[in-house]
């Protein structure tokens, strides 16, 4: 074949490539494929990114790569995106940096849980919520943690009642971890989160102050996580950027820089553009 033919074979084959988001992720699945856990498959994968892109409006607004970053760091996680499990978002954040609409991956409640059952160290794992009127007793002596909590049913259980939040998880070793949070303690992370006003710290309250107690815990390195999360964790030299729904740093490295921002006009828990805004 001659080079003039081969040129014109090569030209012809790029102008009929598909250059959509679709087209896009579809071709990127032997690079999704190389970084997966056994038993993920690139295809859902794919699909979910193709539904992400067209259920949330402000993605079209940001970089390709972007949000190839964010399926490729869903795919190292093993954890689908904007699933109705709520494991993992792709959600559109304003950089004030680069003045420009940027995808990030946060990762759900759901998606730290199913991290921690991932490791196969945990037996059960479970949050309770402690309102005015139930017995909760908490102490901690040589033995360990100690707690007693019974519920009072004829009490109210309304959101400004709620005394504190506390996570349980029993290890197949035989080890146990307690971790507990006051509705102040809680409050203060509320007051600090963009989405305060609206959304589910509004609606699911209570649902909002089981998973920062979810997140303490996961954050601080107290619930086991999966041989592949602690090796994508050390990769290189830098903690890989994840965040939870709020934006929120998830491994910390406090050599990385700032999270941006996300705008007031989209949903955290859903990625849903709530009402338009100016920026």
């Amino acid at each position: 074949m001659g080079a003039i033919t081969q040129a014109k074979q090569e030209i012809k084959q790029s102008q009929n490539q598909d250059n959509s988001f679709a087209g896009l992720i579809k071709r990127c699945a032997p690079q999704l494929q190389a970084v997966m856990p056994k038993g993920f498959t690139p295809e859902r994968l794919t699909q979910l990114a193709i539904a992400t892109y067209k259920q949330t409006p402000k993605l079209a607004e940001c970089s390709v790569q972007s949000i190839l970053a964010c399926c490729m760091k869903c795919a190292e996680l093993g954890v689908e995106p904007n699933d109705i499990m709520g494991n993992a978002y792709v959600l559109p954040y304003y950089n004030k940096q680069t003045k420009r609409m940027e995808a990030q991956f946060q990762l759900g409640k759901n998606g730290m849980l199913e991290l921690v059952r991932r490791s196969g160290q945990v037996s059960t794992i479970d949050t309770e919520c402690v309102y005015e009127g139930d017995d909760f007793d908490y102490y901690e002596d040589e033995t360990g943690k100690h707690f007693h909590y019974r519920p009072n049913f004829d009490s109210e259980h309304n959101d400004e009642d709620l005394k504190l939040v506390y996570l349980t998880c029993h290890l197949k070793d035989g080890g146990f971890v307690f971790t507990k949070m006051t509705k102040n303690e809680i409050d203060k992370i509320r007051e600090r989160s963009k989405t305060s006003k609206f959304g589910p710290w509004v609606t699911d309250y209570a649902a909002m102050a089981e998973k920062t107690v979810i997140r303490k815990a996961f954050n601080r390195g107290k619930l086991p996580r999966s041989v592949e999360q602690a090796s994508i964790v050390a990769a290189d030299d830098r903690t890989p950027i994840v965040l939870d729904e709020e934006g929120n740093r998830l491994f910390e490295d406090p050599l990385a820089p700032e999270p941006t921002d996300m705008p007031a006009n989209v949903d955290a828990e859903t990625g849903e553009i709530i009402e338009e805004v100016s920026e």
